[in-house]
């Protein structure tokens, strides 16, 4: 996953890029926050939990009521598709009322990108309980 982060979000800095990786057999996710204009790239190891809270913290939109009526809807819908995105969204899209809020949401992108973090995190707990 890539972010493009912008200048105030940062002390000394002209906008960065940070780029997140997932290595399995630590269990741990890299961020790699690279400068935009000068300087070297700054990398760290970090678990689910705390990579969550950074993005969070990082992302400047917000869901509001309908966008968080939105994710909670899909994320029940991906738990009855086996964490199935691609199926999810075909099985919701079917859903006159859930489409008609869709058309409205201005953060769907975001809605995606929280969802499939998420199914992330609940895979890695599954997988965690078979173990």
């Amino acid at each position: 996953m890539k972010i493009n982060l912008v200048e105030e979000q940062f002390n000394n800095l002209d906008g960065a890029t940070m780029r997140i990786m997932y290595d399995k057999e630590q269990n741990l996710n890299l961020l790699e926050l690279e400068p935009e204009k000068s300087g070297d790239p700054v990398s760290i190891w970090v678990d689910e939990e705390l990579k969550n809270k950074m993005l969070e913290a990082l992302t400047a939109i917000k869901l509001n009521d309908l966008d968080t009526k939105l994710y909670e809807t899909l994320k029940g819908v991906l738990q009855k598709y086996d964490y199935n995105l691609i199926e999810t969204l075909a099985a919701a899209k079917d859903n006159i009322d859930f489409m008609i809020i869709w058309m409205y949401s201005e953060n769907k992108s975001l809605i995606v990108q929280k969802l499939v973090n998420w199914a992330v995190e609940q895979e890695v707990l599954i997988n965690d309980r078979l173990v």
